[in-house]
């Protein structure tokens, strides 16, 4: 059981009171009997860590908000290191424990995609805070996302950089799912209108540290515009050495960039790179301001997208356990049928196991991520 830290129980309780947050339709005084586990699958260690560490913190959150309406709830949480036989081996785990009623996991989209068979097949209901591959799209009825799906991305990425001016696309992406479905949506979305892909190169995810090679493609294909399809690390590594082959293309992403990590990592040469995403830490939305208060308090950071869409993630089915019953069948109906769950990335419904997101627009200024709207 995690431990409660007095100064954060004020505030949990202080963001409660003032924003009645996503559990307004609580009874009040549950209890769970005797213990109920949530599991939670990310990339602690590992290329992807901070993002993973982000929805671990997430989920911790959660937990402590809900403590007041929840009892003996507990998170197991482990380690994917982003490989997908680890989360299969984790999926196999969180079935055998019968105490576990619900996941959230994984943060890469190959991994909730080799854990998904096996927990749909226990009846668990699995939530993914940060997976955005286009198969994940009705794969199980067991297997839902709080993350916007690559499609929705592309859409606004090309829409954006279109409006822009830019003709000439060098499509870059990782070798994984994740970065084939937004190289696959880029090739279905920019050659429209006078715009052309002049270059489509792929890298090794957490292998690649050299992509002189690649960027010198770039140079000479006559691109005036790259489409990413990467993670933060490789998203700041590929910035950094476009810049010393004297590289000045303007680059556009996702919010898989849009983090003190990828800003630490890449320096000036991310000045000026542009992603969108569904969830902004400054919006004015009530819910989203308190629980960036309370988050930065107990974790010292400021919670990115994947925190947010993780406490959203285990709210679900924390709420699903209040209202339906500490039970992986219950819980699922719960989430199956959710409207508008309101939470602090916004107000969730689900389609196919896909939840729909506005997206923003988000440009690196002045060493820091701004609003580009």
């Amino acid at each position: 059981m995690m431990s409660a830290n007095p100064m954060f129980k004020w505030m949990a309780i202080a963001l409660l009171a003032v924003t009645g947050l996503v559990f307004s339709g609580a009874r009040e005084g549950y209890t769970a009997d005797p213990v109920i586990k949530i599991g939670v699958g990310c990339p602690i260690t590992g290329t992807a860590a901070f993002d993973g560490q982000m929805i671990r913190d997430g989920a911790i959150f959660a937990i402590e908000a809900y403590k007041g309406k929840l009892k003996n709830v507990e998170l197991v949480i482990e380690d994917d290191k982003s490989e997908p036989k680890e989360g299969a081996a984790i999926a196999n785990k969180f079935a055998g424990d019968k105490a576990i009623v619900g996941v959230v996991g994984h943060y890469n989209s190959s991994v909730t995609l080799a854990a998904a068979p096996i927990l749909t097949k226990a009846n668990i209901t699995q939530i993914s805070p940060g997976s955005s591959s286009p198969k994940i799209t009705g794969f199980s009825k067991y297997l839902f996302r709080t993350q916007p799906t690559d499609a929705l991305s592309a859409v606004s990425i090309v829409a954006w950089a279109s409006k822009l001016g830019f003709k000439k696309a060098a499509v870059l992406y990782e070798e994984t799912d994740f970065g084939h479905g937004l190289a696959n949506m880029y090739e279905q979305l920019w050659p429209k209108d006078g715009r052309q892909i002049v270059l489509k190169e792929s890298y090794q995810s957490g292998k690649t540290v050299d992509f002189s090679a690649i960027l010198t493609k770039v140079k000479n294909s006559g691109a005036d515009v790259a489409l990413m399809g990467c993670l933060y690390n490789e998203g700041a590594l590929i910035a950094k050495q476009s810049r010393q082959l004297g590289l000045q293309l303007p680059f556009f992403g996702e919010d898989s960039q849009i983090s003190k990590a990828f800003l630490e990592l890449g320096g000036p040469a991310v000045e000026g790179w542009r992603s969108v995403g569904a969830y902004d830490p400054k919006a004015k939305n009530p819910l989203n301001q308190e629980f960036v208060k309370a988050f930065t308090a107990k974790f010292n950071k400021e919670p990115n997208s994947f925190a947010a869409q993780s406490y959203d993630a285990t709210a679900l089915i924390l709420e699903g356990i209040i209202q339906k019953g500490a039970d992986r069948l219950k819980v699922h109906d719960y989430v199956f049928n959710v409207k508008d769950f309101p939470g602090v990335s916004g107000k969730t419904s689900f389609v196919n196991g896909d939840a729909s997101k506005q997206m923003a627009h988000f440009i690196v200024k002045d060493g820091a991520w701004a609003s580009a709207d």
